[in-house]
């Protein structure tokens, strides 16, 4: 653990509304917001199916109108529309329906917002270094579909800048919504790639945070807890989608994640991942998933006994094991994870060019996660965890 002088709660989320049914209580939370036009943010697939129906209803004529066109890692000129949709129809909250990518789009319209239309002046340079917003800019409702994210309580956002074939990231206090509404009926929909993606995405938040470099107790009970929950209900609710209690502990595992994440911090898994996902639009959770196993056996012997946590947190017991031992027996039981879900297993498979790894490792370097490592890691290492799953 690192030094209790220096113990850090960086962040903690706002409202939470959980329950069967909690969409239905929009209107009341719009009336002690005390807002009265509404924007829906959304993906084509939300916009398509039952659950914008629920929420649409659900809102009434608190509806000024829906922005049904995010796409996944919300590029850019996804963002500049939906903020023109919201000035347009004189919103006063924007409520996002979804997964990362749409609750990322209303952080980006809020920030357009805060900002008066400079996203990038706020984005995150160097080591955490950015410019605060000041405000929230719009009052934001978050209503997560799929359990990975926890976009939703975090003050975190991504927003791909496709000119530059980059992520533009955000860090803000301003950017944790308000209220967020956790309705296990609104994430029965995600089918089972989507729902094992986004669970992985969630398990590795979980788990870079038992081994960051500023981990501290309340962040690893977050984080045990919420690896417990994922790791005995994401299989259930990939093979039984309508087990709404499965899909509750994925909601709250999912949550505890993110909370344990923002506050301990994630490092290299999530690293790769963000110059993945800007590369080739890679889904977060499959790259996630593929490089979990590998990067723990890198860094876990670097925690000591806190590798007993991590082997507690995969449904390990240690038996007179060693701590190093808990920790391969942690990573085998990782893989063991992945190869049960319908996941890609290895990074060609995702589309990863050989010829593309030298590169991916040298990016990694430069991502400001990397100051969470529990140890320094080379490029060397990097590049050898891409080839070992390649």
């Amino acid at each position: 653990m690192a030094d209790a002088a220096l113990l850090n709660i960086r962040d903690w989320p706002n409202r939470l509304c959980f329950g069967v049914g909690a969409v239905d209580r929009l209107p009341q939370i719009a009336s002690e917001l005390g807002v009265q036009r509404a924007l829906v943010v959304c993906g084509k697939t939300v916009a398509g199916g039952p659950m914008l129906t629920r929420v649409r209803r659900s809102l009434g004529s608190l509806c000024a109108g829906v922005f049904e066109d995010v796409e996944p890692h919300t590029p850019l000129p996804c963002v500049t529309r939906g903020t023109d949709a919201a000035k347009q129809l004189g919103a006063d909250v924007v409520i996002s329906v979804g997964g990362g990518s749409t609750i990322d789009a209303a952080k980006g319209i809020a920030i357009m917002c805060a900002s008066g239309g400079d996203l990038e002046r706020f984005a995150i340079k160097g080591a955490l270094e950015h410019e605060p917003l000041g405000s929230p800019g719009i009052v934001h409702i978050a209503i997560p579909t799929t359990a990975g994210s926890s976009s939703e309580v975090m003050p975190t956002a991504g927003i791909l800048d496709p000119a530059a074939h980059k992520k533009l990231l955000f860090w803000d206090h301003h950017l944790v919504p308000q209220v967020v509404i956790l309705d296990p009926e609104m994430a029965v929909y995600a089918g089972p790639e989507l729902t094992a993606a986004t669970g992985m995405t969630a398990v590795a938040r979980c788990i870079e945070s038992l081994y960051s470099r500023d981990r501290h107790p309340v962040a690893t009970g977050m984080a045990l807890h919420g690896a417990r929950l994922l790791r005995r209900s994401l299989p259930r609710s990939v093979s039984h989608p309508d087990d709404l209690d499965a899909r509750a502990d994925c909601q709250f595992g999912s949550l505890m994640s993110g909370v344990a994440g923002i506050n301990a911090m994630v490092s290299l898994v999530h690293a790769i991942g963000h110059v993945v996902g800007g590369r080739l639009g890679l889904q977060h959770g499959l790259s996630h998933a593929i490089l979990l196993a590998p990067v723990m056996r890198t860094l876990l012997p670097a925690i000591g006994a806190d590798q007993f946590f991590v082997l507690e947190a995969m449904g390990g017991h240690a038996n007179g094991q060693t701590a190093d031992q808990a920790g391969a027996a942690a990573a085998d039981a990782m893989a063991e994870l992945v190869a049960s879900l319908p996941l890609p297993q290895r990074l060609k498979d995702v589309g990863v060019d050989e010829t593309d790894l030298d590169d991916i490792a040298a990016a990694t370097m430069d991502d400001y996660m990397m100051g969470f490592l529990p140890r320094p890691v080379t490029q060397a290492e990097v590049l050898s965890a891409l080839k070992s799953v390649f």
